[in-house]
């Protein structure tokens, strides 16, 4: 009679098996008289929804009736994203350009003064000379203009020569003073033009930094709205049941799909 009983036993049990579901159990070899266990499967939801926000209707990238897979885009903001990827472009572009260091400001010349200076040197030593010439000069033997006329004529005249001889040198003098203060005066209006110069520099320097700086915040924000266009993809595999708006504020649209998700086994 033992036997008769745990033969009832298996059948029992074996009917129990093929009554169960084959997607949600599973059977473990067992040896002869222990009872099996059944394990129960996790199984995906029968209906799933999926809440997507986008700003344009084609971002939505599936319809009603679609058979979906496992991590299929669901939505996506396509024409947005293209947007902000060429304005991400054109910013790059811009810092790159905007990075380019400016000109640099070339120093004023050091400045000689040696062949003004040199004249100058040589003019007052031809003065010294004929100073020296007219000092040593013989007298005039009469106090009388006219009588030294009639008879120191020679020494008349060489005074004379002496005399013009000194005008010539002092002018040449005043000359050579005239070309060393104008020179100097180049070399100010150089240092007064590359001081203008290096004022303009500054300014296009703060700007160029400010203007730099605003660029690359501009290209942060765009990276930083690129980085929350999340592509939308499916948790599951599955039938699109439907695809409904649900509301949509200015250009901000909110969409619900809906997935079948046991109707596609």
């Amino acid at each position: 009679m033992e036997w008769v009983t745990n033969l009832i036993g298996i059948g029992i049990t074996a009917t129990m098996l093929v009554a169960a579901s084959p997607s949600q159990v599973s059977v473990e070899s067992v040896p002869d008289g222990i009872t099996p266990v059944t394990q129960i499967q996790p199984t995906a939801p029968k209906r799933h929804r999926i809440n997507v926000t986008v700003t344009a209707p084609e971002d939505i990238k599936v319809k009603q009736g679609d058979r979906v897979k496992v991590g299929e885009t669901l939505s996506d903001r396509t024409a947005q994203r293209k947007t902000l990827e060429a304005r991400r472009n054109q910013l790059q572009i811009a810092i790159n350009q905007m990075s380019l260091p400016l000109p640099p400001i070339q120093e004023p010349p050091t400045p000689s003064f040696s062949e003004e200076e040199a004249a100058i040197a040589k003019a007052r030593n031809d003065l010294a000379l004929v100073e020296m010439e007219i000092e040593a000069a013989p007298p005039l033997r009469f106090k009388m203009d006219y009588l030294n006329v009639i008879h120191d004529q020679d020494k008349i005249q060489r005074r004379q020569r002496l005399q013009e001889k000194r005008i010539k040198t002092q002018i040449a003098i005043d000359s050579a003073i005239a070309r060393l203060n104008a020179a100097k005066t180049r070399y100010q209006q150089q240092i007064y033009r590359h001081s203008l110069e290096m004022m303009t520099y500054q300014t296009n320097l703060q700007r160029q930094q400010y203007q730099l700086a605003s660029l690359v915040k501009q290209s942060q924000e765009v990276e930083k709205e690129l980085a929350e266009l999340s592509i939308v993809r499916s948790p599951y595999a599955g039938r699109v049941r439907r695809v409904k708006i649900v509301s949509q504020t200015d250009r901000v649209i909110t969409a619900e799909i809906t997935l079948d998700v046991r109707g596609d086994r």
